[in-house]
Parts: C-alpha cells; sequence; structure tokens
C-alpha cells in the first residue's frame, strides 16, 4: 500500500520535465522561458530615454566652471584687501564688474589679462548691495571693509553695507563680503 509522505508530495511539481525550464503546451510544443522581443524592445527603448535624459546631467561638465570660479573669486578678493590694507596711501584697491567678468583693479596699474576672471557661459554676474554704484564695482578701505567706488575722493569708513555677487548659471554660486570686511562663501542674509 503507497503511503504519500510529505517528501514526495513536496517533490512531485519538481520532476525532471518541470526542471528543465520547458513546458508543455496542449499539442505537444514546447516553449522555453523568457522574454519576448516586445518586452525586451520596450526594456531598451526604456533604458534609452533614461540615458538620454539623465545621462548629460551626471556626465557633463557644465556647472564644474562655475565650482571651481567660486574659490578664484574669493581668493581674487582676498588679494585686493589685504593691498588695501597694505598700502594705506593708495585707496585705489578693489575690483570692477561686470555681467561676465570682474577684474582686479590696482590703483593706476594695468592689470594683465590673466588676472581678469571670465564667467563661464551661460553665467551671469549680479550684485546685491547697499553701497553705491556697487554693481560696477567696489573698493576695500585700509581696514578691509568694502567701500564704494567714491573712496578714492572721499575716505568711508566700515559697516555702511555687505555686498552678496551673485554668480547665476547652471549652478548658483554666492560670496558674501561683510560690512567689516569679512569674505566668504554663501549668501550675505
Amino acid at each position: 500500500m503507497y503511503k504519500p509522505t510529505i517528501t514526495s508530495i513536496l517533490l512531485k511539481p519538481f520532476s525532471a520535465a518541470a526542471s528543465s525550464g520547458a513546458k508543455t503546451l496542449s499539442g505537444g510544443l514546447s516553449r522555453s522561458k523568457g522574454f519576448t522581443l516586445i518586452e525586451l524592445i520596450i526594456v531598451i527603448v526604456l533604458v534609452a530615454i533614461l540615458a538620454v535624459t539623465a545621462g548629460p546631467r551626471f556626465f557633463s561638465d557644465r556647472g564644474v566652471e562655475e565650482a571651481t570660479l567660486e574659490p578664484r573669486i574669493l581668493s581674487m578678493l582676498r588679494l585686493q584687501q589685504q593691498r588695501a590694507m597694505q598700502d594705506t596711501l593708495n585707496p585705489c584697491f578693489g575690483v570692477t564688474l561686470t555681467a561676465t567678468q570682474i577684474t582686479p583693479r590696482d590703483c593706476t596699474a594695468a592689470v594683465t589679462q590673466d588676472r581678469v576672471l571670465l564667467l563661464p557661459e551661460p553665467a551671469l554676474l549680479t550684485v546685491v548691495s547697499g553701497l553705491p554704484a556697487a554693481s560696477s564695482g567696489f573698493l576695500f578701505n585700509s581696514l578691509g571693509c568694502p567701500v564704494s567706488n567714491a573712496h578714492e575722493t572721499n575716505p568711508e569708513a566700515c559697516g555702511q553695507s555687505s555686498v552678496e555677487l551673485q554668480v547665476v548659471g547652471v549652478d548658483n554660486r554666492r560670496i558674501c563680503i561683510q560690512s567689516q570686511g569679512y569674505i566668504r562663501s554663501g549668501s550675505c542674509n
């Protein structure tokens, strides 16, 4: 008398025909397990769409130039500030600003082209400050504080206003020159 055991019941679906990966159809034909051509094409199209949209964001160097520009701007500002603090007889060290470049201002000395910082495309420079005409440039006084361009003819004291340089492009960058002369990355707020 045959008595089915738990082991024989559990192993029954895993017979040799079932474990070979083939299904038997009613006509005796067998079909292999796998993906159909339509499923493969759909997956390839989805991967292609993902690659076209996300790929350039991950593999491009857009925004890298702006990120490397920030320390260069900080360095230029700090250098001009140090020059103004060391040469207290000439109150004319600062920067001249346009929408696409930052140029150091060294009194009457000519500035070489390699010291001019050009902003990468499509970045633009904007200035937020209470100093008069700060959008075209500003100076540092003998204490290292940002002052207006009128400082050359009329000495100005510290604490007038902070200056915030905003590089607006792929990645937005902000540099703050606080009213007491501290220069740092980030917003002045």
